[in-house]
């Protein structure tokens, strides 16, 4: 259950009870206080601006009669306020509904933890409401670094940990035949929550702009999920700096969601445009139930065991941080021309994939940010079985890849045991593939059918690494997939009326993903907000603004601003050296209207010295005694100036870390190096952190006073360190890394966490 099963019962003063007979117009019921109980149609009067739920169970209760009578609450238009705070500190419950037969519609709920809330609820009709503006978490990642603790963790829900985490507009728990329709969710976390919800109809939904899932669905099976907007639902996103998507999703769909009918939906500029995977337990990594072990068998639960039987058909599924589509361990599904579009990794990821048919969709431009060996069109690992058929690819590296690896930790797992592993027996046929890389990439891949299949300016056809084919010419076998008569047959008996795809047209591609504190900007209003440049010259782009007629800037000291010839950038400069100020940029309108950003500028000198922790003579452990590491320092001779120390070296060389072709580096020799940094600056009053991001050792001092200590070998690491400052003063900084093997990162950084701009 979601709600506390200790809570306290209602009060009689706290509640209004109504009853009318049957063709009576509902009497109205006023709500000004927490814990109001609706057993009858009505339409509910909110009395004040804002209404705390104090017990966390919900202000208004509706509770449906024993008789399973149909009750219909209206709320006439008017908003249901709880807190008015930050986001991330909304509580409690707007409208909990228990019982079957219930309608709420037409109104607005805002400032919960969820919005509305309804459990045990078949026959439900939720429409016509608004549950924008609800609990959002707040956001750690930056333009210029993720932070790793804003992911999601999805794989976790029988406890009802998505909404007591992470919140919803609406949640509904345990239903059948259950409707939502016309439902906006803007500006929140999580748009609509199903948990346990069968042969129900989602469809004409607005569930965009949210930083986690636009319909979650766990446990969810036999359900129509059409004609739904679940655009911009995206953390984890800078353009061009990172793409991780952060397990954010359009539509989520976890723990065996089968025989689901997904259908003209708009999914775009999401983490994934669509998340499925399997589940835990259907994996083994979380226990089966035990009614249903066969002791002689014990496989047997497994076998087959997925997010199975579901159509997905004729979604836009394009401009994802990571996947179009991602549907794993998984059998039966069928993905029918569905448009997939400049998504960063891949348009679909069916890892482990069997009997899975993916025909007629479009494939443009997708995986030119990838991970790894995941890229392009389709990418399926160890699948069997599979139809890639009269498909269309274009401007990708490849257009389908199909491999086997080793796989080790989930060879053991019991899914892998009952059902195998390794790519077997499918079939790339009858596709387009224009202007690509390669068409086809297969690696230890056995009895795969490449035939049939129409090249235009491909450099390579079929790229074959220890695998085996069964054939890459000769008579084309029958269609396997679905034609569209029969597709358009399944889309004629669909509910609804609107047609989101294109609806955000204007919007396409995925520089239009802006990541706020909060979530994604909803290009709902004008505003300003940091791209790039670091913190010596900070970048600024003005977005939303019928035009930007001139800037300004705020701040102590000689600060410079301009915007450049494209009429959004706005670029932010000092020529004072050593000194970290504070400051806040405005961009105007011609209407004179001036929008705000905070800003810090740090500009200073670091004197930064690279050097091998090995040579013929010596060599350092693994972790460097730090008295050998600094002579070794004091020994190089030659130092450079950097005004920030933001090195990456992941896939680079020091070279082309460091960023200057001018600086010669000495002859590291091997990958491990050591790096010794210091400058000083002139901070003025305040409150401020200094972070500091490494992979491997790192170690900062101020003024003399090891501040952050991280000696050892790790994995990339964020560390941080606050100080106030009652009055201004220049400050020393000594900063010593090294670098073992394996990947290598150093990033130092400030933040005003309480400046004074002026004064």
């Amino acid at each position: 259950m979601y709600f506390n099963p200790t809570r306290p019962l209602l009060s009689t003063l706290a509640c209004a009870i109504v009853a009318h007979s049957a063709h009576a117009v509902p009497p109205t019921v006023h709500v000004g206080q927490d814990n109001i109980k609706v057993t009858a149609s009505c339409t509910l009067i909110f009395d004040t601006l804002s209404i705390n739920d104090a017990d966390g169970n919900g202000i208004v209760h509706i509770e449906a009669p024993a008789d399973a009578t149909r009750i219909e609450v209206d709320l006439g238009g008017a908003v249901l306020i709880g807190g008015l705070g930050a986001p991330e500190t909304l509580k409690g419950i707007g409208i909990a509904i228990k019982g079957k037969n219930v309608t709420l519609r037409n109104g607005s709920i805002r400032g919960f933890k969820i919005g509305v809330a309804a459990e045990s609820c078949d026959g439900l009709v939720l429409e016509d409401l608004n549950t924008s503006d609800n609990y959002a978490q707040a956001l750690l990642s930056q333009y210029s670094q993720e932070n790793t603790s804003d992911w999601l963790f999805p794989h976790a829900n029988d406890g009802g940990e998505w909404i007591t985490q992470h919140g919803a507009g609406i949640a509904v728990q345990g239903g059948e035949g259950v409707t939502i329709r016309r439902v906006k969710s803007h500006r929140t976390q999580n748009g609509i929550v199903l948990d346990r919800v069968k042969r129900s109809n989602i469809y004409d939904n607005d569930c965009s702009f949210l930083s986690g899932w636009g319909i979650a669905m766990w446990r969810s099976s036999g359900n129509t999920v059409c004609r739904n907007s679940l655009d911009f639902c995206v953390r984890g996103y800078s353009h061009g700096i990172y793409n991780r998507g952060q397990d954010s999703a359009g539509l989520l769909m976890f723990e065996q969601c089968c025989d689901n009918i997904i259908a003209l939906n708009s999914a775009t500029h999401c983490g994934d445009g669509i998340f499925g995977f399997a589940g835990r337990e259907a994996l083994g990594e979380t226990p089966c139930p035990s009614s249903k072990i066969d002791f002689n068998d014990p496989e047997a639960w497994y076998r087959g065991r997925g997010c199975n039987g579901n159509r997905f058909i004729d979604n836009d599924l394009s401009y994802a941080a990571a996947h179009g589509l991602e549907m794993t361990f998984s059998f039966g599904n069928l993905i029918a021309r569905n448009r997939f579009d400049s998504n960063a990794i891949c348009g679909i990821w069916a890892g482990y994939a069997r009997e899975t048919i993916v025909v007629g969709n479009d494939f443009i431009g997708n995986g030119n940010a990838g991970y790894g060996s995941e890229r392009g069109g389709v990418n399926m690992e160890h699948a069997q079985r599979c139809v890639i058929e009269d498909n269309a690819f274009s401007n990708e590296p490849v257009g389908v890849q199909l491999w086997t690896d080793a796989d080790e930790a989930l060879a053991k797992r019991p899914w892998v045991l009952a059902n195998g592993a390794g790519a077997i027996n499918n079939r790339i046929v009858s596709n387009r593939f224009t202007d690509m890389e390669k068409a086809a990439q297969i690696i230890a891949a056995k009895d795969t059918v490449f035939v049939g299949n129409t090249l235009l300016r491909c450099a390579t056809a079929l790229a074959q690494t220890d695998s085996i084919v069964t054939r890459e010419s000769g008579v084309i076998d029958a269609r396997v997939g679905p034609t569209d008569a029969q597709l358009d047959a399944i889309i004629a008996t669909l509910p609804g009326t609107n047609k989101p795809r294109d609806k955000r047209s204007s919007l396409r591609g995925r520089d239009k993903i802006i990541m706020l504190d909060h979530g994604p900007y909803a290009w709902d209003r004008p505003i300003v907000v940091q791209v790039g440049g670091g913190q010596a010259r900070p970048k600024f782009k003005a977005y939303g603004f019928m035009k930007v007629t001139s800037t300004q800037i705020l701040g102590k000291g000689a600060l410079f601003v301009g915007l450049d010839a494209d009429g959004v950038t706005i670029e932010v400069a000092t020529n004072q050296v050593g000194y970290v100020t504070p400051f806040i940029v405005m961009a105007i309108d011609p209407l004179k209207k001036a929008i705000r950003a905070p800003g810090l500028l740090v500009r200073c000198d670091w004197l930064t010295k690279f050097f091998p922790l090995d040579s013929a003579a010596t060599k350092l452990g693994d972790v460097p005694d730090l008295a050998a590491f600094r002579a070794l320092a004091l020994a190089e001779p030659r130092a450079f100036t950097y005004s920030e120390i933001d090195f990456d070296f992941r896939g680079r060389s020091l070279q082309e870390a460091v960023g200057s072709a001018e600086v010669t580096l000495p002859d590291l020799g091997t990958s491990r190096f050591g790096i010794t940094a210091s400058t000083s600056m002139r901070f003025p009053a305040g409150n401020f952190r200094v972070h500091v991001l490494s992979d491997d050792g790192v170690r900062l001092a101020i003024d003399g006073k090891p501040v952050i200590e991280r000696w050892n070998i790790h994995g990339q690491t964020e560390d941080t360190f606050t100080f106030d400052l009652l009055e201004p003063r220049v400050m020393q900084f000594d900063l010593d890394y090294f670098q073992n093997s394996g990947a290598s990162r150093l990033r130092v950084w400030f933040e005003a966490i309480k400046p004074k701009i002026l004064g």
